[in-house]
């Protein structure tokens, strides 16, 4: 299903002329910048932000730079976002003639693919780096969380991991096609449940980190492990466990389908190539994931258990920072430039206060729990030398 939304509507898109865009883009902005009044700053802000959506989104620039430099493309967005929240915030003209330029620069340096007179194994590679670019981080989620259940004892409810997969998958075309097909603001659209979708994910991720993290001493009871931990993640946190496997695939298929509709329509022709480079991506993930199984399941029970909880961890403090990104772009959230501060995509850091902020309270949170839960086996170990007890072990 997933395959025929992607090259189904082949015949009916057309090569773009991607630096022709870029250029009406920039003259676009050019006019919204110098006639800005903060007085209106609602339609300018709109103005902003049609600019991205309707303009850099829409018309598939995001596709083409990003295609080419992942980095660029986020850089932009990050810029875009700034810019929308200043003019609806009504900063004044200087600020917003600045950060437009700084934007324009970025888009006028931007590189671009240019897939129209690309040979086969050129668009090949982009089809494979677009899927194992968007499935990677999917795939450490969905191998360790099916290397835990296996290792807990709990085989029999690997077939739930992969439920919530093939779920997220068709959840991701039919939400393709809504966007596509029924929402005439698809990349606000797209934009904001990309945000609230890695939100969630990030929550959901932490508590099965923190979940399985508290499991790591229990590797000296064997008993224990093999025969109630099946048990025990037959209830709510089982529902945690399927939930983070949903909304980790979920989270980027649609976007996915997305970009292969864009390559579809950039390359004139057959669908070979890009067919050939979907393929090669599957089989990549295929050996990626049988690796990551194999060395969880190899590994000690408490290296296990503490490397799952920590890489699952680390994944949600990668999503908070980008769902982020997402929703500043929608104005869903404020935007506060650290000038100072690098932007790492892949880490998903970017020079916002509230994206640094809200992972900063992901990484803290740990650490707090850690201390609550520290002072409180303090606590219960003095009791009973305080009542002339004797401490047992």
């Amino acid at each position: 299903m997933m395959l025929f939304l992607i090259f189904g509507t082949s015949s009916t898109l057309a090569a773009t002329d991607y630096p022709g865009v870029m250029v009406a883009l920039i003259e676009l902005g050019d006019e919204a910048s110098e006639s800005y009044d903060p007085s209106q700053s609602l339609v300018y802000g709109d103005r902003f932000s049609k600019l991205y959506f309707g303009g850099f989104e829409g018309k598939g620039l995001e596709f083409a730079v990003g295609q080419a430099d992942q980095q660029a493309m986020i850089d932009i967005e990050m810029g875009f976002g700034l810019l929308i929240n200043s003019a609806v915030n009504g900063k004044s003209n200087a600020e917003i003639s600045d950060q437009w330029q700084t934007l324009r620069e970025k888009l006028v340096n931007a590189p671009m693919i240019e897939n129209q007179d690309a040979g086969f194994w050129s668009i090949a590679m982009q089809s494979l780096f677009i899927l194992l670019r968007e499935g990677v981080e999917a795939l450490l989620v969905v191998a360790a969380l099916v290397a835990y259940l296996r290792k807990a004892g709990a085989a029999d409810k690997v077939p739930l991991i992969w439920f919530g997969v093939i779920a997220a998958l068709f959840a991701s075309v039919a939400t393709a096609w809504i966007l596509q097909s029924l929402i005439s603001n698809s990349g606000a659209a797209k934009e904001a449940l990309e945000g609230a979708t890695m939100l969630l994910a990030a929550v959901l991720l932490s508590y099965v980190s923190f979940w399985l993290f508290s499991r790591r001493e229990m590797q000296q009871w064997q008993g224990f492990i093999h025969n109630k931990l099946g048990e025990a993640v037959s209830g709510g946190s089982l529902l945690a466990i399927v939930s983070v496997a949903f909304f980790a695939v979920y989270r980027e298929g649609a976007e996915t389908i997305l970009f292969y509709q864009a390559l579809v329509a950039d390359v004139e022709g057959g669908i070979e190539p890009i067919a050939t480079g979907f393929g090669l991506a599957l089989l990549l993930l295929g050996v990626v994931y049988l690796f990551i199984f194999q060395l969880s399941v190899r590994l000690p029970l408490k290296q296990f258990f503490s490397a799952t909880a920590g890489l699952l961890y680390v994944l949600s403090v990668i999503f908070a920072g980008k769902a982020v990104l997402e929703l500043q772009v929608t104005g869903w959230l404020p935007s506060s430039y650290i000038e100072w501060l690098p932007s790492i995509g892949w880490l998903g850091i970017f020079p916002s206060l509230e994206s640094i902020a809200l992972q900063l309270l992901f990484l803290l949170l740990p650490v707090l729990i850690f201390l609550v839960q520290w002072f409180i086996k303090k606590g219960l170990r003095k009791q009973p030398e305080d009542q002339g007890g004797v401490v047992t072990e």
